[in-house]
């Protein structure tokens, strides 16, 4: 056995590391371990090493790499080592000299490997691992309750396969903004956001796509308990929504494995009636009617570019400060929705259907999607005035998509939107909800706005049944021209007579408004 010891990035390690590798291949009786040091490392190490085996023959500055045996046996320099042990000794030939492009190409990657083992070192696992032991956690706990759909179908509109995605909607209550949304602690991935943090990123527990998250600002999460509620056959939620005693605000440092055993657990002699409560996240709602601040700003974006770059993914925000609420606390914050974006699997490559879209209009420097037929803005994330290593940085992309965002809010009349961007561009769409109390905002209720994974080509839908007219045959929009519309408007039923009042507040939809994407997402989209 041998121990190699050498810098990441030389090139003359990697060559004595791919001879040992040949030898292995030729031998499997022998071993070899290797040390892989960073460069700043490297003088310490040597060092400590020449102490330890009493190797006198080196001088403090020689740079490696460096043989011996476990038993303290020195074998000498990367050099002496290729010669003696593999080529005299275990008949390797053939091996590239040291100046051969292959061993620079092994040095760059052994660099980047020990950076990675460094920065795991520091800051724990990279944050796509963290987000993926996160979703394997909460799989086996059974605290992830997907979408069902009852159908998934794909539809080809402008060359793209876009794909229309229909569940059964459920009559509830829409959620009280003032009572947080509870939700269990072990949903946690991580705190990004800078050194000192500024989001908690959480599971989506009810998740259009594995692994979708979304992105709470610190101000809007803190810790709280949860009490265990026998199993319901009614709902995949268990947990009381009663208005438990709030804890303080969730800190930096605060991660899931601090949470992972949140398993109850009664104490000795206790009933089994009183089960130990459970940690809980009070989730706020993000009430961008109120509040200026509840806008996204800078910070938002920074923390979405931190999670993007860790992951593939969109990012996606509607933000409604007009119009009825109808989304729960967790969806009124940014949402991260991890590629691939489709239901076809292997069958294409794309990771979501507009990318060719998308990537055509970056390349050819455009403003807006040939595909949307409606007002909206395109904006390229790409600044080729910043330095190569800066435009990477998720607060230089951050700070880009901040200010593509306000230059397309500028845009719009009503500051309501969808949203969706990645590290390379962004999309806006101005939104106009209907007042509050009129006829209208009761189609608002029946088909609100999608969300905003629609700007990627997946339309999300409530699954639509045929109603009157359509069941005798008849169409909706025959005489307006609009597949949402009213009795009133369908029946030529003039305003002001009696009748008006309640034929204008009979919602009828088109069924065949799902066969037509693009004409679905155009619905609330501000004229």
């Amino acid at each position: 056995s041998f121990v190699i010891a050498g810098k990441a990035d030389d090139p003359s390690f990697a060559r004595a590391e791919y001879a040992a590798k040949l030898v292995e291949a030729a031998c499997p009786n022998v071993f070899f371990h290797y040390e892989m040091k960073h460069p700043d490392a490297w003088k310490d190490f040597f060092c400590t090493v020449l102490r330890q085996y009493d190797f006198n023959c080196y001088p403090d500055e020689f740079g490696g790499p460096l043989v011996w045996t476990p038993e303290g046996a020195l074998v000498g320099s990367g050099q002496e080592f290729v010669q003696t042990i593999c080529v005299e000794k275990f008949g390797i030939a053939d091996i590239p000299p040291p100046q051969d492009p292959v061993f620079k190409s092994i040095a760059l990657d052994n660099l980047k490997q020990v950076r990675l083992m460094l920065q795991r070192q520091e800051k724990g696992l990279p944050f796509g691992e963290r987000c993926e032991a996160a979703q394997q956690r909460c799989e086996s706990l059974g605290l992830l309750h997907p979408q069902v759909f009852e159908e998934k179908r794909r539809c080809v509109v402008s060359a793209a396969a876009l794909e229309v995605w229909t569940w059964r909607k459920k009559q509830g209550e829409v959620p009280d903004k003032q009572i947080p949304q509870k939700i269990d602690a072990r949903l946690e991935v991580s705190t990004i956001g800078g050194d000192s943090g500024s989001h908690t990123v959480v599971l989506h527990n009810q998740p259009m796509v594995p692994k979708q998250m979304a992105l709470i600002p610190l101000r809007l999460i803190s810790e709280t308990e949860l009490t265990p509620q026998p199993p319901s056959h009614d709902t995949p939620d268990m947990l009381d929504h009663s208005n438990d005693q709030k804890r303080p605000s969730l800190k930096e440092g605060t991660s899931s494995e601090r949470l992972s055993q949140n398993l109850p657990a009664s104490p000795s002699g206790s009933s089994p009636h009183l089960p130990e409560p459970l940690r809980g996240l009070d989730v706020g709602h993000r009430d961008y009617r109120s509040e200026d601040r509840e806008d996204l700003g800078v910070s938002d974006f920074t923390a979405a570019m931190e999670v993007l770059m860790g992951v593939g993914a969109v990012a996606t925000w509607m933000g409604l400060n007009k119009g009825s609420e109808f989304r729960s606390h967790l969806d009124t914050h940014l949402q991260v929705l991890p590629y691939p974006l489709h239901s076809v699997g292997e069958e294409t490559s794309l990771r979501f259907p507009l990318e060719l879209i998308c990537d055509g209009a970056l390349r050819d420097g455009v403003e807006s999607l040939r595909i949307f037929d409606f007002k909206h803005c395109f904006r390229s994330l790409h600044h080729n005035d910043l330095p190569e290593d800066r435009r990477r940085q998720a607060t230089a992309l951050g700070q880009a998509a901040s200010k593509a965002y306000e230059e397309a809010k500028a845009t719009s009349k009503t500051g309501c939107c969808a949203l969706a961007f990645t590290v390379n561009w962004l999309i806006f769409v101005p939104l106009a909800p209907p007042e509050v109390g009129s006829a209208l905002e009761l189609a608002w209720r029946e088909l609100p706005p999608l969300p905003p994974l629609a700007l990627t080509g997946v339309f999300v839908a409530p699954a639509l049944s045929r109603g009157f007219p359509e069941t005798v045959g008849l169409q909706v929009g025959s005489r307006s021209g609009k597949l949402v519309s009213n009795r009133a408007v369908e029946e030529g039923i003039p305003e002001g007579t009696p009748e008006y009042e309640a034929a204008s507040r009979e919602v009828r939809i088109a069924a065949q408004i799902l066969e037509k994407p693009i004409e679905l997402l155009r619905q609330w989209v501000e004229a």
